[in-house]
């Protein structure tokens, strides 16, 4: 089980606390991203992340504080999302004073350097031309900007090279004061935690003060146009191998319907014995990675379908995922099918509780999105209730065709593409 509480200045506490474990991961996750920021600081949040590394009012630089953190033989990163921002380091708990020091001081203390932010300017506008010049890391970008075009859940995460050079200190450190309040923080602690846990906590999280009230608004979710030519876009580029993603709107973070979706995914194309991965590299041997998944949102979400494959076999790809999306619809899944689902998606969720890590991811994003944390066991619960009609149903609602978007990058024209 968890506990759940607020300090005096009202930042969030949870601890998820780990049997047979050595290990403790601690999360620092706020509801900030990118789909937050006005377009003038468009990936401004992933800017204020890395930032974050380089030095504090006790920590001077980089090396001072990340040095600190590799002798633990630690692992520590941060993330940004359209909807969150995420700090953790995971060591062994007997550094949990350590860890809990270091990672309080980034999060209040970081000095923001004037010649530190104009240098790393240039490693985040590399850091966006790799995407840019690597389809298979590139095509969620272009596939959203489809799906969600003209909404702020359509931008890059770390926006354009153009807004990055454009910054100016005094925006970001008014943007991140807006949002970086101790009554905005979630911290969940994971794994071996002991009675000394919530005294480190008061001591290095407790002290700071509120400076103003955050602001949590954002612009609501919208799908982008559903004409024809609007749905579908292609990026030509000179590449032996195209990739394709296509999906479809779907539910939002907290929807009722998710775990069918879930199990539903499972089946269609989320693992190696589904239908899409059968079909179409074990049958046809169209394309080596093929898979669906999905994604979710305060307010939206959408299931995928995702390829990578020659461009002379797009067509015929697209023409088998329509017809297992017909077969899922008209047909429905088969009791084992639905067992075997139940299994995969339990037996991932176990291995996975193995790691402090994933208890930290779990309980911050239920903070952060849920109207009520749920266990990763009332989850469970809830996919063993869904049934073989759950299943169609969500299929049916998901799966309309005049509401897919479809993004390819590749050696492609765009005429050839038929949907």
């Amino acid at each position: 089980m968890y506990e759940k509480y607020k300090l005096k200045n009202n930042l969030t506490v949870i601890l998820a606390p780990q049997q047979d474990t050595k290990a403790m991961t601690a999360m620092v996750m706020f509801p900030v991203g990118s789909r937050y920021e006005p377009e003038y600081l468009a990936g401004s949040s992933h800017y204020i992340e890395h930032m974050m590394f380089k030095g504090t009012k006790k920590r001077k630089n980089t090396l001072a504080l990340t040095r600190e953190i590799d002798r633990l033989g630690a692992r520590y990163n941060a993330f940004t999302g359209k909807e969150y921002t995420g700090y953790y380091i995971k060591a062994s708990a007997s550094y949990a004073k350590t860890s809990l020091d270091i990672l309080s001081d980034m999060i209040f203390n970081s000095t923001f350097d004037k010649k530190e932010m104009e240098r790393e300017k240039g490693p985040i506008i590399e850091e966006i031309r790799m995407y840019n010049d690597n389809p298979m890391m590139n095509i969620d970008n272009i596939f959203e900007d489809v799906l969600y075009a003209g909404c702020p859940l359509g931008r890059d995460i770390a926006g354009t090279v153009e807004h990055v050079k454009g910054y100016k200190r005094d925006d970001v450190l008014a943007y991140k004061e807006k949002h970086y309040q101790p009554s905005n923080t979630i911290l969940v602690l994971s794994g071996k935690i002991d009675e000394k846990t919530k005294v480190l906590v008061e001591q290095y999280f407790g002290q700071e003060k509120d400076s103003k009230k955050p602001v949590k608004t954002f612009k609501p979710a919208a799908f982008g146009p559903a004409t024809k030519k609007d749905r579908f876009f292609v990026e030509k580029k000179q590449t032996d191998q195209a990739q394709l993603m296509l999906g479809f709107p779907a539910f939002e973070y907290g929807a009722k319907e998710n775990p069918a979706v879930s199990l539903m995914n499972s089946i269609f194309g989320g693992s190696m014995s589904s239908r899409l991965f059968i079909q179409i590299r074990e049958r046809r041997g169209l394309a080596y990675m093929i898979r669906s998944g999905r994604d979710t949102f305060h307010d939206s979400g959408y299931v995928y379908v995702r390829a990578g494959l020659e461009a002379k076999n797009i067509k015929k790809a697209m023409e088998v995922i329509q017809s297992e999306i017909d077969k899922l619809i008209e047909k429905g899944v088969s009791k084992r099918e639905l067992l075997d689902a139940k299994t995969h998606v339990r037996g991932s969720l176990t291995l996975a509780q193995e790691d402090s890590s994933f208890w930290a991811n779990w309980y911050a994003k239920e903070a952060l999105f849920a109207k009520k944390i749920q266990t990763p066991e009332e989850y469970i619960q809830k996919l063993e209730a869904v049934t073989q009609e759950d299943i169609v149903k969500v299929a049916k609602q998901i799966f309309k065709p005049k509401q897919m978007r479809v993004a390819i990058i590749g050696d492609v024209d765009k005429k050839d593409i038929i949907i």
